[in-house]
Parts: structure tokens; sequence; C-alpha cells
């Protein structure tokens, strides 16, 4: 999303799910906060193989 210098938000894209190449934005926030890429993935595809996503 942007923020016009109006106050206007302007929806740039809407994805279901974040870009998760190494330099997307979502993966080096997670880097950051201490979760390595590897692990972002295991979390976002596990509930799927185990049958307890939602």
């Amino acid at each position: 999303m942007f923020l016009t210098e109006d106050g206007e938000v302007v929806l740039n894209e809407v994805n279901t799910l974040p870009g998760m190449a190494s330099y997307s934005r979502y993966p080096r926030m997670m880097a950051a906060a201490g979760l390595p890429l590897r692990d972002v993935i295991d979390r976002t595809v596990a509930p799927a193989l185990t049958g307890t996503g939602r």
C-alpha cells in the first residue's frame, strides 16, 4: 500500500501470500526478527502437510 500526500491509500498489489524470494520484504523482515527463510517456508507449508491449517 502507498499513502499519497493528500492521505489517500492506494493499493499497489493484493497477494494472498507475500513474496517468498530471499530478497522480498516479508522474508527479510522475518530474518531481521531471527527467523530464516527456510523456517518461514517450513511454518507456511507445515499446516497444509499435517492437515492442521485452516
